[in-house]
């Protein structure tokens, strides 16, 4: 990536992350974790295409397949960039350089999580396309108009001011940009409770959305469609949570994990996609 095109304060977050580049601290555990059981799978079988790491970083359940969906609005090519909010360890965010050849910045709340996130990218082999640095979603150190999509995938409801994460977001987009949100949001009048979790209606977030002066909005309720479709990947997924639940440093986070697909299961989640466009 060229920082040639980073403002002076967005080119202060990479020294940050390379220092970190050695894993340490919670989330990056989670990281040396995930490599290790992937690194094992491999002798065995190749992950999938756009999964190195067999989505163990998501931690919804939910299936990478609706991210093609979500991709359908917009042009991938080199020379896009898009930023993603909140990418936790990155999945997503390399998802979409290994699918469609775009170039990704994504960021996270917790330095050792971005440490983590590019410790694997690097372990993937596209650290080139991807990088992660430490911000917070409501005050964001790029330039106004520097990415020509941004997504937010299954975690606006983490976000303690999603109103102003919405609006940075908007900032930050350049004008006829993409903005693509697949969100958990309520499905009744008493959302579940979820340690952290901020969970709204799909009325809710559409009315932020507009509000951050995001046009031509369109959603789509996927619920039906979320469940992951390969056996390989949903394996993999029950084995990394048996792992979780046997580390009492990672309990919290199969905890987090186990309450998030039961509330889909019971349909008091439900999955939505949005897309709109800066004006």
């Amino acid at each position: 990536m060229d920082d040639r095109e980073l403002t002076a304060s967005e080119a202060r977050w990479p020294n940050l992350c390379y220092a970190l580049s050695m894993p340490h601290g919670a989330a990056a555990g989670l990281a040396a974790l995930i490599e290790t059981l992937v690194r094992t799978h491999r002798a065995s079988a190749p992950p999938p295409r756009g999964l190195p790491y067999l989505g163990r970083e998501h931690a919804s359940g939910t299936g990478f397949h609706l991210l093609d969906a979500l991709a359908a609005r917009g042009i991938f090519r080199k020379y896009e960039v898009v930023l993603e909010l909140d990418a936790g360890l990155g999945g997503t965010s390399r998802w979409l350089a290994l699918r469609l050849g775009c170039e990704v910045v994504g960021t996270t709340t917790d330095p050792s999580e971005a440490a983590g996130g590019n410790e694997l990218t690097r372990r993937a082999g596209l650290a080139a396309q991807v990088r992660f640095v430490p911000a917070v979603p409501s005050a964001l150190p790029f330039r106004s108009g520097h990415f020509t999509h941004v997504w937010i995938v299954e975690s606006i409801a983490r976000m303690p001011d999603a109103q102003a994460a919405l609006a940075e977001a908007w900032r930050a987009l350049r004008r006829g940009g993409t903005l693509a949100v697949q969100d958990l949001v309520s499905a009744g009048p008493s959302p579940p409770e979820l340690r952290g979790w901020h969970v709204v209606g799909i009325d809710e977030r559409i009315a932020q959305l507009r509000r951050a002066g995001i046009v031509e909005i369109e959603t789509r309720d996927r619920t039906d469609d979320a469940p992951e479709r390969s056996a390989q990947v949903v394996a993999a997924r029950a084995r990394f949570l048996a792992r979780l639940r046997a580390d009492p440093r990672h309990v919290p986070i199969a905890a987090e994990r186990q309450a998030l697909m039961a509330a889909l299961a019971s349909g008091t989640l439900r999955v939505f996609q949005i897309l709109g466009r800066k004006p």
